[in-house]
């Protein structure tokens, strides 16, 4: 069966009509409140009904958003010297040496810490 076009069309940018970006913009004024205190302004200010379940959602998914990976391909190669497969193994067979010549991955750990300060 076929969807049926809306009938009317929904302001997105509207956080009276978009209980999402409510939550957000209650997010920006109040960050560090907790979920059953978003839960109460939404309601007092925008008069959503939402479940705490929906703000921890919502934001997971702006945490997801700002989590500082590269997001596109252009950026991701320059981000790293390792261009080929080939690069790749050759990086993991120097793990491997240096895991043995350390003796375990905490040690291994130590010293790429030491190196790099």
């Amino acid at each position: 069966m076929a969807k049926k076009p809306s009938s009317s069309k929904s302001d997105r940018s509207d956080p009276k009509k978009n209980k999402s970006l409510a939550i957000r913009e209650i997010l920006t004024k109040l960050p560090s409140a907790r979920a059953t205190d978003i839960v109460a302004a939404v309601k007092k200010e925008y008069g959503h009904t939402v479940n705490a379940n929906r703000v921890y959602m919502v934001k997971t998914k702006s945490n997801m958003a700002s989590d500082g990976r590269a997001r596109n391909a252009k950026a991701m190669k320059e981000s790293t010297p390792m261009r080929s497969p080939a690069l790749w193994i050759d990086a993991i067979k120097t793990a491997r040496q240096l895991l043995k010549a350390t003796g375990s991955v905490p040690n291994a750990v130590a010293l790429l810490k030491a190196i790099d300060s």
